[in-house]
């Protein structure tokens, strides 16, 4: 009983918004004259995709439904109605004016149904949207991380990578929001953008860096060539296995110091179309371990090479770039020299600051502080070498969060809303992540899997 009054009250409340398939000239809505999507609404208006309420208005706010999405994305991709079909829903009447409609979306993979509920009444969330959107014009799925609130274990996320990078959806201010409802306004926007190009956001720009010896991107793995010297930053095509150099140590300018821009096993942190690239500044000339550290930027295409003023120094390490801005760490206090007689396998905490800056190095933040031991990724010119680099084995960026380990666990701090909390409790060694797990191998070798 309650599932037929639903259906009653649904058709009801859409005849009101726009009729599925009612011939109606363009019009101007009431109170959208200054609204952000007005010309969208109108593109749908005048190809009769879209309608508003009897008494003029179009109420761009309000949340749309999955009904109402079905039935404008019906419209706009000319989609035949099925005739005859067998589809049978729960929540929907074949007498319902949207039993076609939905009937359809659902044959078509475009919407889906749980357990023969299509739920035409239900507010449609962002991710939904981005999923819907997608499947519809026939997007690519994407890997690339886009928004610092949707990370690789959401539902949706290569759905939502998918519309950003085809310039459907922008997002505010590095989010998302995928848990939200779409308004009728961005709906409208969202759907113009995939209909026409012309209509598209101007640009594409994710807001999560990707950090590793080796990241890739749009098909092209970047990394720190092994082989002789001189060393050099490899651009390589996945598919087709050509390889092309993006720079190499001699094409950045010198000074008089002993300094080494590239190394292999440093890590690289790609962000959009920029490879940042911390590089050792100062060098002993005699023990040929680094004394000092500075940060470096080229483009993918090898254009645009700077050394940059900030961050640098003899402390800075850790560097990521999350939501505009660089993070990394400072270690407390104190600038330690280290030398051939650092032992990496004795214990040793040191509190660290994690600070951020603008892109520029300007407008620094204290962020964080915390412990992490002090044990360095194996960046050295030879085995008799201080295993000593730029970056902490025991501090590790993924997407929105920074995991670090000490003498008493390992723990994760959340960027996104400050939140710290211990997930270990073992004496770890090393730790690594995948889109799923925290995989951390303790001090006598097993590994610990967490799901994150």
């Amino acid at each position: 009983m309650k599932n037929k009054l639903a259906v009653v009250l649904l058709a009801a409340l859409l005849v009101f918004s726009a009729g599925p398939f009612e011939a109606q000239a363009a019009k101007q809505f009431s109170g959208i004259d200054t609204h952000w999507a007005k010309n969208e609404i109108m593109y749908l208006s005048e190809r009769n995709i879209i309608g508003g309420y009897p008494d003029g208005s179009f109420k761009p706010n309000q949340p749309i439904t999955r009904a109402q999405a079905s039935a404008m994305l019906i419209k706009a991709l000319k989609i035949p109605l099925t005739e005859n079909t067998s589809v049978q829903f729960k929540d929907v009447a074949k007498t319902s004016p949207y039993y076609q409609i939905l009937a359809t979306v659902n044959e078509k993979g475009i919407m889906r149904g749980d357990n023969g509920f299509m739920r035409p009444g239900e507010q449609t969330s962002r991710a939904q949207m981005a999923a819907i959107l997608r499947r519809a014009y026939d997007m690519p799925l994407d890997k690339q991380p886009t928004f610092i609130d949707v990370t690789p274990a959401h539902w949706a996320y290569q759905d939502i990578n998918g519309i950003a990078k085809q310039r459907i959806a922008g997002g505010s201010k590095g989010k998302y929001m995928p848990s939200e409802s779409v308004t009728r306004a961005q709906f409208s926007a969202f759907l113009v953008r995939a209909m026409d190009d012309s209509m598209k956001l101007s640009d594409y720009h994710s807001y999560v860096s990707q950090k590793g010896k080796t990241v890739e991107q749009n098909g092209s793995m970047y990394t720190v060539a092994s082989g002789e010297h001189p060393y050099k930053l490899i651009k390589k095509n996945r598919k087709s296995g050509a390889e092309e150099v993006v720079m190499s140590t001699y094409d950045a300018p010198r000074d008089d110091t002993f300094q080494v821009f590239l190394l292999p096993g440093f890590q690289l942190v790609l962000y959009n179309e920029d490879i940042f690239i911390p590089y050792w500044y100062s060098v002993g000339e005699m023990s040929e371990l680094p004394i000092s550290y500075g940060l470096m930027k080229i483009t993918t295409t090898g254009q645009n090479l700077t050394l940059m003023n900030q961050p640098s120094g003899f402390t800075f390490r850790n560097m990521f770039i999350w939501n505009d801005r660089i993070f990394y760490t400072n270690e407390k206090n104190k600038e330690r020299y280290f030398d051939n007689t650092f032992n990496p396998d004795k214990w040793l905490d040191d509190p660290l600051v994690l600070y951020s800056t603008a892109m520029d190095g300007t407008d620094q933040r204290e962020e964080y502080s915390f412990e992490a031991r002090v044990i360095f990724d194996d960046v050295r010119f030879s085995p008799k070498h201080a295993q000593v680099s730029q970056n902490n084995s025991s501090v590790l960026y993924d997407h929105s969060t920074l995991y670090y380990f000490n003498k008493r666990g390992v723990y994760k701090y959340s960027l996104l809303d400050d939140t710290t909390s211990r997930i270990l409790n073992v004496t770890a060694k090393d730790m690594k992540v995948t889109d799923t797990q925290l995989i951390v191998t303790d001090s006598h070798g097993k590994k610990h899997v967490l799901k994150k």
